[in-house]
Parts: structure tokens; sequence; C-alpha cells
């Protein structure tokens, strides 16, 4: 048994699809840096022969415990701390647009979805294929929520045998598009009403604060066609309901400002320009543009 442990985003859910065409028994699970753990120890029950985890980064728990199995393979696009590899994990990790595009290199395998997903990947939407499958996954995850993996991993398996055009021809994908993109430009003007503006060493930082599951490239996207900024932070706010505790997701993004040394910071990490961390508190306002002044 092989299993792909991937990230739940277009990136994600392309490279996982190019594993599967040449491991087609595969299972395909989604995570996130912050459930990695939980979702590596999920499958600590099964004889598994290989171990791929795609497009998430790696910490000292997370690399143990891919240990456990007989051999792990991680490849990601992100930036890495320095870890100690064990002997039984593979590690490709390389500066790339998209995750997919290593793992198309190391499979030596061509396809149009690698484009599609360095076009997501780095919100550089330039055809119509990368802009249905952005807000195709987008609008899966607004209207299944829990349900979402169902959907990705029948996603996974389409364009893994068949190709994006089987997702572009059916008429149920092309109606929930139309309706999240509905939603979010009724969210329009909200963002652009409560979006707060910051001084920080000279740099604009707009920062907005929501409860609601909006993708950050629409936020991005809608204030640029408005203000002028050198960071934009969003801050999604929810409730654990099982620790009974605030969790503040914090995703950063930028044009020229180096935002993963502020990820890092508050334990998160990604790209330069894009990247995030998730706290387990509510974290200020206050409190976070007083360690930005110190970062940037």
């Amino acid at each position: 048994m092989e299993a792909i442990i991937t990230h739940a985003d277009a990136d994600g859910i392309i490279s996982a699809s190019l594993i599967v065409r040449f491991k087609p028994r595969a299972s395909v699970y989604f995570s996130s840096p912050t459930f990695l753990h939980k979702t590596i120890c999920k499958l600590l029950d099964f004889e598994l022969e290989n171990l791929y985890i795609l497009d998430i980064t790696a910490n000292k728990k997370t690399m143990l415990l891919s240990s456990l199995f007989n051999k792990a393979i991680w490849i990601d696009h992100h930036q890495w701390e320095d870890l100690e590899i064990p002997k039984n994990v593979e590690v490709f990790v390389e500066e790339a647009e998209s995750a997919a595009k290593i793992v198309a290199k190391i499979l030596n395998v061509e396809s149009p979805l690698i484009e599609v997903a360095n076009q997501v990947d780095t919100n550089n939407i330039k055809d119509e294929g990368a802009l249905f499958f952005r807000d195709l996954i987008s609008a899966i995850k607004w209207k299944y929520n829990k349900l979402q993996t169902i959907k990705f991993r029948q996603i996974v398996k389409i364009l893994a045998f068949k190709s994006l055009y089987e997702l572009e021809k059916d008429v149920e994908n092309a109606r929930i598009i139309e309706e999240h993109r509905n939603w979010l430009n009724s969210l329009a003007s909200e963002i652009l009403e409560k979006t707060k503006e910051f001084d920080v060493n000279g740099k604009k930082i707009l920062i907005f604060e929501t409860t609601k599951s909006l993708p950050v490239y629409f936020i991005y996207n809608k204030l640029k066609e408005h203000k002028d900024f050198d960071l934009l932070c969003v801050f999604y706010r929810r409730i654990d309901m099982k620790r009974k505790i605030p969790i503040t997701k914090v995703e950063l993004r930028s044009k020229n400002e180096d935002v993963l040394k502020v990820a890092k910071y508050f334990g998160g990490g990604g790209h330069k320009l894009a990247s995030g961390a998730t706290l387990n508190r509510y974290l200020i306002i206050d409190e976070f543009l007083e360690k930005l002044k110190q970062i940037i």
C-alpha cells in the first residue's frame, strides 16, 4: 500500500494527480503544516510501502513521524529550516513556482497542469484553465466544507487519468463556481470598508479581519484594484470548539517585502512573498504591529 499526503489547494491536488498517474492504487489524504502530524499519525497503523508528502513543509516532529514508515518521500517548494533527514526519508525541496513543477521534474513527465499550478500558486493567472481550476477549488471548499476531501480525491483521479477538460465541461462545477463568485463579489464592499491601513517603518500595511472563509487571493486582488500597499495581512478568526480556544490564522502577501520572516516569527512558513502562520490564541492587532516594527 502507498499513500499520498498533500496540501488541499490547487498545487497540492495537481501534484498528487501526477503521482497517482504512476501509482494508481495510492490513497490520497489532504493536510496542512498545522495538522500534518495528526494526518501522519492516522496512517501509522497501515503497512505502507511508500509515503509521499507533497507541497507541505516539514518540521522536526513531522520529519521524525515520517521516518516511522518504510520509506517517505517529501516534495516541496517552500523554504525549509535545517533538519536532520533520516536514512529512509528522501527530500526534494527546490525553489519553484509550484510543487507540481518539482514532482514533474522528478517523474520526468510533461503536463499542461504544471502551468496551471504555477499560475494559481503565484496568483498570476494568465489563462482560462488556471482561472477555472483556482475558482473550482475555492468553490468546493466553500460549498462542501467537511465533504471537500471526497471531491478533491475525485478531482485527483480525473486529472491523473483524464484531463482538466473533464472538469470544465461538468455543469455542476460551472454552477458552484458561479455561486461562489457571486458570493465573493457580494462581499467586495465589506472588504474595502473594513480593511485598516497602518504605517510601519514607512511601509503601508493593510489588515483585514474576518471570520468568513474568504480566499486570500480574492482579498488581495480586490484591494490591489483600489489601494497601493506594501503588505497585506489577513486575520482569519475562529473558535476551536473541541479545545475551546480562539485560533488566529494570519496570511501575508506582498509584491516586494519578505513576509516569510514575519510568518516564521509567529511559527509559520511559506514563501518570501506569500506566507502564513496559525496561532492557538487571539492575536491582537497592536501586538502584531509592534512585532512587525521589529521585523520589517
